[in-house]
This record gives structure tokens, sequence and C-alpha cells, in this order.
């Protein structure tokens, strides 16, 4: 719990650092364009890979700038490709993920599978399978329960693609990132 606290008085800190803001920025702007590339499986299902942008951000800049920046992303993504209505919702299901990522990623040396594993669980059990069908219901007036079904189902195909991806990026990126000063 200390840790958790320390890790965000710590992101907090990175808000003040110019080169933190304009790393974040840039990815802000990767994942806008990412969003882009979206692989539709069917109407309900796609296999997007913006979620490692994510989880980059919050390995280099913590949860409270990559939550911030999840907020911005949001937006921006909306703006480019609305998709129904716009509903704030969705913004906190993006700070939620960078947040998430965030404590578990910044400032670690050696990212375990297991860790990268966690992290992904706790956001599809956070934002995929309680939140978005939370929103979807308010925003539809179907039921939560049925909507939360759909959504469990889906997770089960999504969860392992989505896991080896931020796998293999966040050991790639801990691999070639330079120690900041």
């Amino acid at each position: 719990m200390l840790k958790s606290v320390q890790t965000i008085k710590d992101s907090c800190k990175e808000l003040k650092q110019v080169s933190s803001l304009t790393g974040t920025a840039l990815l802000t702007a990767l994942k806008a364009i990412l969003a882009q590339f979206t692989i539709p499986v069917s109407n309900i299902f796609e296999i997007g890979f913006t979620q490692v942008v994510v989880g980059v951000c919050g390995l280099y800049y913590g949860p409270v700038l990559s939550g911030l920046a999840g907020i911005l992303m949001d937006n921006i993504e909306y703006l480019l490709r609305p998709s129904g209505p716009y509903f704030p919702g969705f913004a906190l299901n993006e700070f939620m993920t960078g947040f998430l990522y965030g404590l578990f990623f910044y400032k670690q040396e050696n990212i375990s599978w297991k860790r990268v594993l966690c992290a992904q669980l706790s956001v599809t059990c956070v934002n995929n399978l309680f939140l978005t069908p939370l929103w979807l219901s308010i925003l539809y007036g179907k039921a939560f329960h049925v909507l939360w079904m759909s959504r469990l189902t889906i997770q089960f195909i999504r969860f392992p693609i989505d896991f080896a991806l931020l796998y293999i990026v966040i050991r790639t990126v801990t691999k070639i990132r330079k120690p900041r000063v």
C-alpha cells in the first residue's frame, strides 16, 4: 500500500517534467494513429493495438500522467473516429487503464510475465467486465447482466491476445530503454 502511494507521488512529479509531457504527447499521438487501425472480427469484437501504448506510457510516466493522458486520448480518438454518442464514462475507462498500468509498471526494473498478467487482469476486470457494461447499460437501457455476459465471452477470446501483445511490447521496451537521469 505504501509503495502504491509513493508510486502515485512520484508520478505526480512527472507532471512538472517537460520531457515527460513531451513523451506523453508523442505516445498520445501514436495511440490516436493506432486507434485507426483496428481489426474488426465481428460487430461487437475488434482487435486493437492501442492498449500497448498506454502500457508503455504507464511504464515511463506512472499512473497519474498516464491516467490523465488516457482522458485526452479518449477525446482525441472520439473526435477522429466517433462511434456512437459521446459518453464521458469511457474517458474514465481510459484513465483507469493508464492508472492501473502505471501502478504495475512504473519504476520497475524487471517486469515479469506475472506482473503483466496481473496488470492486464486488473484492466480487464475493472474496465472490460465492470465499467464498460455499466456505461453501455446507462447509454442504451439494457440490463447490466446481459451486457456483462456478452463482455465475458469476448474477454475469454481477447484476454490472451491483449496479454501477449502487452507482454511482448513491455519486455522489449524495458530491454531497450535508457535509464532516466
